[in-house]
């Protein structure tokens, strides 16, 4: 690198995502992502392209600095970015390269983290002719938008390459980012953000599990669970389809009544979290990023936050009545969203939570927008489980690819979850959403009962 460092501070964002994760190891915010390439491909413009897309997306260049424990800076550095290689695994089994790939994605960064690249590329050579790419980044310099962006993105610069086009224009430093954070944090929005936030919670929530009663989880006569604790981080994936036919029945739905279609999985969720929690107060995580301008769309970083979603709808309650609940509840969420989770926790000591204990055991992200629809290369990608959790369930709803296909991935403690459970409950959502569409003016609870 030329001269030393211009050192420059975490965003916000940033800092509260360490926060967040304190006490687990580094490798937990590996974000893996594996990209079954459906198109020929030329190896030497695909490596090229890798490159040209980590150069040419300026959050991709950050590198951290510790200079005393858990406590950071970072900066932008031009080095030769490194470890871009072709792996040959064209001659091994399938399962020999998903061991490879799962192996990949589970081991942490060199140095941990402190001063190097803060991401990892890789094509592979797979049988028959195949081709996969392989890119890891870290979550403290990009979410899961970021990552959709680095593979659309390398997608782009490699059919310029290709046809001898002009290259995607580069990315956008993240500079602005950072400040807009900061003000924000100071601003009366934050503050009003936040106030909305403690009104959310003015009663103590109750427990919701995945898991019926009883449960080695639920801490009996209490509103929480247990925490995962050291031996219960290891997780599983559990990859369900949802058919194009399904999801387009459901969009379709969602678009005559006006509301997202992510909240008719969201209402399979909180009734079956009910049910086994037996109250119909229910609180689940999910995560949000108000991304407003250019920047926050196109600037990478982690913007997303993870939020405590709480809702009370009554087992009288009709399906369409609660799809539109939850409408407003979820506006008013995302109108809030700025606001860092970090900031909010203080708040419950005032319930006499201990730590180590926690409302919510299930995460849900709903992220339809990562297929290769428009792009000349075909791909089919995916999350990569990197082995280690922060939750009992991180429930992750996308598209691998431009089928028209959601699958739905069951990222699970193996300490806290059977995957026997989650295939009751994904059969149950399928036909909780089915039974649901089709006379919406039944109960919620009556629903319920059929679709057991």
């Amino acid at each position: 690198m030329m001269g030393a460092p211009e050192y420059f501070r975490l965003a916000a964002d940033q800092e509260a995502l360490f926060k967040f994760v304190a006490g687990y190891p580094r490798v937990i915010l590996n974000m893996a992502c594996r990209v079954d390439i459906e198109s020929e491909i030329d190896e030497e413009k695909a490596v090229e392209a890798m490159k040209l897309t980590v150069t040419r997306l300026p959050f991709c260049t950050i590198r951290l600095h510790e200079p005393e424990p858990e406590k950071f800076v970072q900066y932008y550095c031009d080095d030769e970015p490194e470890g871009f290689e072709i792996v040959d695994m064209s001659g091994v089994s399938e399962e020999e390269i998903d061991a490879y790939i799962l192996e990949l994605a589970g081991t942490p960064l060199p140095n941990d983290y402190d001063d190097v690249q803060l991401y990892d590329f890789k094509l592979i050579r797979a049988p028959e002719g195949r081709h996969i790419v392989y890119f890891n980044g870290f979550h403290i310099i990009m979410d899961s938008v970021g990552l959709i962006y680095v593979i659309t993105y390398f997608c782009k610069v490699y059919e310029a390459l290709v046809n001898g086009t002009e290259l995607p224009a580069p990315g956008i430093p993240v500079d602005k980012l950072i400040d807009q954070s900061w003000e924000y944090m100071a601003s009366k929005r934050a503050k009003d953000d936040y106030e909305w936030w403690l009104g959310q919670f003015e009663t103590e929530p109750h427990f919701s599990s995945m898991n019926p009663r009883p449960s080695p989880e639920y801490v009996e006569g209490k509103n929480y669970g247990k925490d995962l604790g050291e031996d219960n981080i290891f997780c599983e994936s559990l990859p369900k389809r949802i058919p194009a036919e399904f999801v387009e029945k459901v969009n379709a739905e969602a678009l005559k009544l006006g509301v997202s279609a992510q909240l008719y999985y969201m209402l399979a969720l909180r009734t079956w979290l009910a049910r086994n929690s037996g109250c119909t107060d229910v609180i689940f995580d999910t995560t949000g990023a108000r991304r407003a301008t250019l920047v926050q769309k196109n600037g990478g970083m982690t913007l997303a936050h993870q939020v405590q979603w709480r809702s009370d709808i009554p087992n009288d309650c009709v399906f369409r009545d609660a799809l539109l609940k939850l409408n407003v509840n979820q506006r008013d969420i995302y109108k809030h969203i700025g606001i860092l989770e970090d900031y909010l926790t203080p708040s419950f000591k005032r319930f006499g939570t201990p730590a180590g204990m926690r409302y919510a055991a299930c995460v849900f992200t709903y992220q339809p927008y990562f297929n290769s629809e428009g792009l000349e290369l075909k791909f089919k990608a995916n999350h990569v489980n990197i082995g280690v959790t922060n939750t009992p369930l991180y429930l992750n709803m996308m598209p691998h690819d431009a089928s028209g296909d959601i699958w739905a991935d069951y990222i699970y403690s193996k300490g806290y979850l059977d995957p026997a459970n989650l295939e009751a409950f994904h059969a149950f959502m399928l036909r909780f959403i089915e039974n649901g569409i089709a006379d919406p003016d039944k109960t919620i609870a009556e629903i319920a009962e059929m679709s057991l």
